[in-house]
């Protein structure tokens, strides 16, 4: 399966300034196929750790504005490394002063290679979008997709949420998902991927899919009515026998809980709302387990009935926050 590493750095582009490396390294991430919350969490701590880590990176950002403007082919030629040995002194000059640049051109002549369109959902919105080869992509709630389309490959990166895709066959471009811990494989058929912070569910309704995590050796083939999940560790799962019309009630605008977990249903009714439910910590509530379908447009109705469902209590936030406690 493809990889969504960051694009390797020239030669050149290697600085005896740490600083400057880590910016470099930082700014290839976030313009890469890998790139979440947690990920954004750690590089904003990084940049404000040290003025200079800011300006540096700073310094990148406004190369990559300039990259664009330049021809792919004078940007290819200034990565290329010198043909001729410089003098040591000036060598090392051009070194530390043009790094930056070469990393931002690598990066730029990779983005070139595949532009990227962009679909986002909001809380509560769903979102049907035609693909450039004529396969579709149905967006849940609180989604984000990047549509990345080349002569050989067919990318499409779910940095969030849930999409459901039917693809049009094309044996010679693969059609491939990825979602950060995993990804799933294509030439043609349907089915449903789903990204959540600590796992990926791939649902198949038609056709077949392979499915690869991060840290597997080998591809799993997932077939018409079954389901598999990849875990935090970026290892698939077994392939099990999934209800389709449960799994993708979404499109119907209805949450379906069969013997589901607490800590999953408030996940998943969350995905609908402005501002996320929460369990009370320390109390035990996440293994507590409820049956029932709600409507994804009314999740206080599954606030409402809770209480009378399972033993907790609701509180609201005058700030629209909710916490679910024992009672």
């Amino acid at each position: 399966m493809p990889r969504t590493d960051n694009p390797p750095l020239p030669a050149s582009a290697a600085s005896a300034d740490p600083v400057r490396n880590e910016a470099a390294r930082w700014f290839a991430r976030s313009h890469g196929g890998t790139w979440d919350a947690a990920a954004q969490a750690e590089r904003d701590a990084w940049l404000a750790a040290d003025p200079r880590h800011a300006a540096e990176y700073r310094m990148l950002e406004s190369i990559w504005q300039v990259a664009d403007t330049i021809p792919e082919a004078r940007l290819r030629a200034l990565a290329e490394p010198p043909r001729r040995a410089a003098r040591p002194a000036r060598r090392q000059a051009l070194g530390l002063g043009l790094c930056a640049l070469a990393a931002a051109i690598a990066i730029g002549i990779w983005q070139r290679g595949a532009p990227a369109t962009e679909y986002r959902t909001a809380a509560g919105e769903r979102l049907n979008v035609t693909l450039p080869d004529g396969s579709t992509a149905e967006l849940n709630s609180r989604s984000l997709l990047q549509v990345r389309f080349d002569g050989t490959l067919r990318r499409v990166l779910l940095q969030e949420g849930e999409a459901l895709f039917a693809v049009e066959k094309d044996a010679a471009r693969p059609f491939v998902v990825d979602a950060g811990l995993g990804s799933a494989k294509v030439t043609g058929t349907r089915f449903d991927v789903r990204r959540d912070k600590d796992q990926v569910r791939v649902v198949v309704e038609s056709g077949s899919v392979e499915v690869t995590g991060t840290h597997d050796s080998a591809a799993v083939p997932v077939t018409a009515g079954t389901a598999v999940r990849i875990d935090a560790g970026g290892r698939v799962g077994q392939v099990q026998a999934d209800s389709l019309p449960a799994a993708l009630a979404w499109r119907q605008g209805q949450i379906v809980f069969t013997d589901t977990d607490l800590a999953s249903a408030v996940r998943d009714v969350s995905r609908y709302r402005q501002h996320p439910i929460t369990l009370a910590p320390g109390q035990g509530l996440e293994q507590l387990r409820l049956t029932s379908v709600f409507q994804t447009a009314d999740t206080d109705a599954f606030l409402t009935a809770l209480p009378h469902i399972l033993p907790v209590a609701v509180r609201r936030q005058p700030d629209g926050q909710v916490e679910i406690v024992a009672r």
